[in-house]
């Protein structure tokens, strides 16, 4: 098995210094997962991988910062923007580090739907500098499976996600060690860790093949105790928020610090606001989202990707739209002050090709604290 290790904390304390006057991504703007350049074919299943940084207040022409991920050598890293379930991008829970996972082997090597192919997998860290680092890479990350994302704590543990194996454990500290599988269910679409908590969207599909409803999950182990951070197999998944019966094809989710209001993405509907009272998590409204495609040639309706700020009095939504000609592709980066649920979806990026999709979305990176 072919391994590459790099430790996230050391490598963010060797960036820090060189990086201290020089960071890239601007503070509390939005970096986006991108797959595409607008000149390869989407549907050839394999494309350039970039991270723009757009300003959340405005119309953005263009991203005003984008890190390039390398396509050729050890160090590349891509993932399948044809597919439905790829590119999830997470901001790790000390906000430091940016992740996401995909298949590591050089760019169009070789034909064929990245998932069925015995190509190493892994996944990256991104620091507010730029710097990106291949933290793992090897046949046991979704061999022969989507991987679909991952999220850290900022200390070298990694949770992921994906089709087959559901969620994996990896410690970067202990590389020798082998990925530790924590697998009630067989798959999973999003991970985030919230409040030191790791939590888990499963769909409609995911929990019938399960027996269980679709939602937002944690983790508990013996007789329901929780675990925020689960790193062995004995776990159990815990339905926290159940999603709306017409709206299991759900990917991403934000909830608040206070655990009481949480928004879901459906790719299908677009965004659902859930309001958490007297103990019981409820349903509250959708934001469907306006389409600029023409209907008879639109591939989809909803959203993917999704962040929330949730620091002001009304939250504002962020979330990458669904729609495009035939394919995920020639979508949109869209904003929802949520005042009511009449407000406006407002568009903050649109891609420029048919060749570009938007995917995973989350909040820009911090520099690391001087130790």
């Amino acid at each position: 098995m072919n391994k590459i290790i790099l430790t996230a904390v050391v490598s963010g304390a060797l960036a820090f210094a060189a990086n201290a006057q020089q960071q890239k991504f601007l503070p509390n703007h939005l970096a986006v997962l991108r797959a595409g350049d607008g000149v390869i074919n989407l549907h050839l299943k394999q494309a350039p991988i970039f991270i723009d940084q757009f300003d959340p207040a405005g119309m953005n022409d263009a991203p005003s910062f984008t890190v390039t991920i390398p396509t050729k050598g050890s160090n590349a890293l891509f993932f399948n923007g044809h597919a439905a379930t790829e590119g999830n991008l997470t901001l790790s829970a000390d906000r430091t580090l940016l992740a996401f996972a995909g298949y590591s082997t050089d760019l169009l090597q070789t034909k064929g739907t990245p998932s069925q192919l015995e190509i190493p997998r892994g996944f990256c860290t991104i620091d507010a500098g730029g710097n990106y680092s291949l933290v793992h890479r090897g046949s046991d990350w979704y061999g022969k499976t989507n991987p679909r994302g991952v999220v850290t704590d900022g200390t070298n543990n990694f949770w992921g996600c994906g089709n087959a194996c559901g969620t994996v454990y990896f410690d970067a500290k202990n590389a020798a060690q082998p990925l530790q599988l924590i697998k009630p269910f067989s798959n999973t679409r999003e991970v985030k860790i919230i409040n030191h908590v790791l939590y888990a969207s499963i769909n409609g599909p995911d929990g019938a093949e399960a027996g269980s409803p679709a939602g937002i999950y944690d983790y508990t182990a013996g007789e329901g105790t929780p675990v925020g951070l689960p790193r062995q197999a004995d776990v159990t998944m815990h339905l926290v928020i159940p999603v709306g019966a017409a709206y299991t094809a759900n990917v991403g989710f934000d909830i608040n610090p206070a655990g009481t209001i949480a928004y879901v993405s459906d790719t299908a509907s677009g965004v659902q606001k859930y309001v958490k009272t007297n103990g019981d998590w409820k349903f509250a409204y959708n934001f469907s989202i306006p389409q600029t495609i023409p209907k008879d040639v639109n591939h989809a309706t909803g959203c993917f990707g999704l962040v929330v700020d949730f620091s002001g009095a009304a939250p504002i939504i962020y979330t990458t739209t669904m729609e495009g000609y035939g394919s995920m592709n020639s979508n949109r980066v869209v904003r929802i002050v949520d005042t009511d649920p009449s407000a406006a979806v407002t568009t903050i990026a649109q891609a420029t090709s048919t060749n570009i999709v938007y995917r995973g979305i989350a909040f820009t990176p911090e520099a690391r604290s001087a130790p």
